[in-house]
C-alpha cells in the first residue's frame, strides 16, 4: 500500500474531526456506503454547519472516492482517463432551519422542492470540493442541464445531468486551497493535466434518492459519475450496490 493511499484512508476514517459531530449518527440515521470495485475502501463523514454553508441548514456528507492506482500519488478522482473522474458516492444528511419547519428539499405541505434540493450538489461541487481545492469563483461552473423526477417506494428520485468544475488542477493554479484535502485526494498527477486546464468543466450524470427521515431532517443517497458510457456503467454499479441498503427505509 502506497504511503499517500494509506494517508488518504486514515484521513477519511478520522472524520468527523475533533469538535465536529455526525448529527445523522446522533439521530440514529444510518448512512451505509458500500465499497464497489475501484473505490478506495474508506468512508469520510464531513459535517458542514449552517455557519459554514451560509444557508439555513447543516449538511453532513458521507462519501467515498476512487482508489489510488498503481504508483499514482492521487485518487482516480483526479484521473480524466478513468470512470472515477470527479466521482463521489454516498449520502447527505440535511438538517433544516427553515422558518416554516419543513425539511430541506420539501415544501411546507410535503411536496418535493427540486430546486432547493439541487442547491446541495451546487454547494458541494462549487464550494465544498472544487472551492476547497483552490478553484477560483470564476471557474465555479455547476449547472443543471436536465432533470428527470420519479418515485421509488418511499424515495423521491432525481436523475440529473449537469456540468461541474473538475477538482483536477495544477497546484500553482490553486487559490488558497485547504491543504487537508490533499491528504484525502492526494496531489494531482502532472500527466493528467496534459492538454487540460485547471478546474475544467466536466459533464456528469447522477441520481439522488431523498426523503424526510425525522423532524427537519432529510436523508439523500446516490452518486454522480461522468456522462460517458464507462461513467454511467459505474453509476449503475453504485446504485445497484446501495439500493439494498436503503430500499427498505
Amino acid at each position: 500500500m502506497g504511503l499517500q493511499r494509506e494517508l488518504a484512508i486514515l484521513a477519511m476514517k478520522a472524520t468527523p474531526l475533533p469538535g465536529k459531530k455526525n448529527f445523522l449518527a446522533e439521530a440514529g440515521v444510518a448512512t451505509p456506503v458500500p465499497t464497489v470495485r475501484g473505490a478506495i475502501g474508506a468512508v469520510a463523514h464531513e459535517p458542514f454547519l449552517a455557519f459554514d454553508t451560509k444557508r439555513l441548514m447543516d449538511l453532513l456528507v458521507a462519501f467515498t472516492i476512487g482508489d489510488f492506482r498503481g504508483r499514482a500519488g492521487c485518487s482516480d478522482y483526479f484521473n480524466p482517463h478513468s470512470p472515477w473522474y470527479n466521482v463521489f458516492y454516498g449520502a447527505y444528511g440535511i438538517r433544516s432551519y427553515k422558518r416554516d419547519g419543513s425539511p430541506w428539499g420539501f415544501t411546507r405541505d410535503g411536496r418535493p422542492d427540486l430546486d432547493e434540493m439541487l442547491e446541495i450538489p451546487r454547494l458541494d461541487y462549487n464550494f465544498l470540493t472544487a472551492g476547497e481545492l483552490g478553484c477560483p469563483a470564476s471557474k465555479m461552473c455547476f449547472e443543471v442541464l436536465d432533470v428527470r423526477q420519479g418515485r421509488e417506494g418511499p424515495w423521491h428520485v432525481a436523475d440529473v445531468g449537469c456540468v461541474i468544475p473538475s477538482g483536477l488542477h495544477r497546484v500553482e493554479d490553486a487559490d488558497a486551497p485547504d491543504l487537508t484535502y490533499y491528504a484525502v485526494f492526494g496531489v494531482p498527477e502532472e500527466d493528467y493535466l496534459l492538454g487540460r486546464e485547471s478546474y475544467e468543466p466536466v459533464r456528469m450524470r447522477g441520481r439522488m434518492y431523498f426523503r424526510p427521515v425525522a423532524e427537519r431532517l432529510t436523508l439523500v443517497w446516490g452518486g454522480l459519475c461522468p456522462d460517458t458510457p464507462e461513467g454511467q456503467r459505474l453509476m449503475a454499479t453504485i446504485v445497484d450496490a446501495m439500493t439494498p441498503l436503503y430500499a427498505g427505509g
